[in-house]
């Protein structure tokens, strides 16, 4: 009887120590840009989030990127300000003489 209650904690003993290193390596098989392809996401999970700062990854786009892009500042001294649109854009949608909601200046 003691004998097998030996062997079954060597057992469950075994069997812990494989599951821990199973789960351990669970997302080091991953590339970078697997992982960043989840950054994107609205929710990104926990364990995914933990092995990005791990690793130091820069994400953007949901790929890997060693920097980030610069974005263009729409700030003016009078408030939030956006860019105007091609005037060659403009000009054709208001030249269409066949539609009803043309408007010719």
């Amino acid at each position: 009887m003691k004998i097998k209650i030996f062997f079954l904690f060597i057992g469950l003993f075994t069997g812990l120590v494989i599951s821990f290193g199973a789960s351990a390596n669970f997302l080091s098989d991953w590339s970078n840009d697997d992982l960043c392809g989840w950054m994107k996401s609205t929710s990104i999970p926990e364990h995914i989030q933990d092995e990005v700062d791990m690793r130091k990854i820069l994400c953007y786009g949901g790929i890997e990127v060693s920097a980030l892009p610069e974005s263009d500042s729409y700030e003016g001294e009078n408030g939030t300000v956006f860019p105007s649109p091609d005037p060659e854009l403009l000009k054709k949608a208001l030249q269409d003489s066949n539609s009803d909601y043309s408007t010719m200046y």
